[in-house]
């Protein structure tokens, strides 16, 4: 079954539960072990290698600040005498590769993960997709995934980690703060997925192949954590000047003759050498949604196809109405 929903009462529970999805979904479970105040879990399918670790009150490294959640990082192998944060061709900080700690590591996640947290697990193939979100608070949502995107070509690379925090839950906040998505563009909180609008690059990575080169790349505005850089459909915002490549759209949805929103893939860009940006691939069955009509975790159809929305954090709160959408296979 490609649809699981529960509820957990702390991390472990909640990365179990992922585990045995992803295990029922095709996934191979290369390690599940205690590690630190939580479990560590590595998966593999088809190429694709991800590891993660649940938290309560700890730091991924002396650089970060402590979180209470799950942890997701990507690699293109498995090494069973090297810790989960250390694994071949994982997403290392480029200004730290010579260092031996988790001090080099770099990971997306899911925190602010409470004592009653309801969740949904969705599942898709051919491109794989797992897709974790979580209700850590009435009305607040927060997610993790990973998969392969679609390409535009035959090239190497495609896998995706993508997380609703980066390596920690920092998050501007003042009074009056009203916006999580598009607000203060330094903060870790990126809240929709490939929210390029932030420039600290450490929420979604993308593996690609750049002129014979396979590297993972950082999705953000200018920070590229990895030293190697993806954008995505919204590197300024909603605002002006226009220079999202989204922006336009944004200002037609949803639909003024029916009310429908039509979902727009994340498109994911790398850069050149030149400066310059190329086509790499999208996400088949992930979409940006403006939710205005949809309730969190509200089903829908789409002629044969059904969908399940999302916000990117809280719907009429802190993300307004931007959202997501995930491919719902029964």
């Amino acid at each position: 079954m490609a649809y699981q929903t529960g509820t957990s009462a702390n991390p472990d529970q909640l990365l179990d539960a992922l585990r045995v999805f992803a295990v029922a979904n095709g996934w191979t479970q290369l390690r599940w072990a205690p590690d630190g105040t939580g479990q560590t879990l590595s998966l593999a399918k088809g190429g694709l290698y991800v590891h993660l670790r649940s938290a309560v009150n700890e730091r991924l490294s002396t650089r970060y600040n402590t979180i209470t959640g799950i942890w997701l990082i990507g690699s293109t192998g498995f090494d069973a005498g090297k810790p989960w944060w250390d694994q071949p061709g994982s997403i290392v900080n480029a200004s730290y590769v010579s260092n031996t700690t988790s001090y080099r590591a770099e990971a997306c996640g899911l925190f602010e993960v409470g004592t009653a947290n309801t969740y949904h697990l969705l599942s898709a193939a051919t491109p794989e997709l797992i897709m974790l979100v979580a209700e850590v608070s009435p009305g607040v949502y927060h997610h993790l995934a990973f998969g392969d995107l679609t390409k535009f070509g035959s090239y190497g690379g495609g896998a995706f980690v993508s997380g609703a925090f980066g390596p920690d839950a920092y998050t501007y906040t003042y009074s009056g703060f009203t916006d999580y998505v598009f607000g203060y563009d330094h903060d870790r909180h990126f809240g929709l997925p490939f929210n390029d609008y932030k420039y600290y690059g450490g929420a979604n990575f993308v593996l690609a192949e750049v002129d014979g080169a396979t590297d993972w790349h950082s999705v953000c505005k200018d920070w590229a954590l990895t030293g190697k850089r993806a954008k995505a459909l919204w590197e300024r915002g909603t605002g002006t000047p226009r220079d999202s490549l989204a922006r336009y759209w944004w200002g037609h949805v949803p639909n003024t003759l029916n009310g429908v929103t039509p979902m727009l893939p994340f498109y994911l860009f790398v850069a050149r050498p030149s400066g310059f940006f190329s086509p790499f691939g999208h996400t088949a069955h992930l979409r940006y949604l403006n939710i205005t009509h949809y309730a969190p975790a509200e089903a829908f159809a789409l002629g044969a196809e059904q969908w399940m929305a999302f916000p990117a954090h809280s719907k009429n709160g802190k993300s307004g109405v931007h959202g997501y959408a995930v491919r719902l296979i029964p």
